[in-house]
């Protein structure tokens, strides 16, 4: 699969997830998730790299511990391509 990860909150594509891929307006599969994005546009326009960051932390920390997950979100969130250029 070219992108395994959701280019707005990096939720990974893998077998598990793959029914959360969104569509584009088209019907195509999106680059991004269902959680970030429905119909070619972004749920929250308005968002930014920090806002994703600070959502998507408590769902790895649970994991990984609160510091260790927003440190390594604030590494991988600014990669993804809604944020890279911004």
């Amino acid at each position: 699969m070219e992108n395994m990860y959701c280019q707005s909150c990096g939720m990974p594509f893998d077998e598990a997830h793959r029914e959360l891929i969104a569509k584009e307006a088209d019907g195509s599969d999106s680059v991004y998730c269902t959680y970030c994005y429905k119909d070619g546009e972004f749920l929250d326009p308005d968002a930014t790299a920090e806002d994703m960051i600070e959502m998507a932390v408590p769902h790895l920390a649970h994991k990984i511990g609160e510091q260790t997950a927003r440190e390594q979100l604030s590494e991988f969130i600014p990669t993804l391509a809604r944020w890279r250029d911004k």
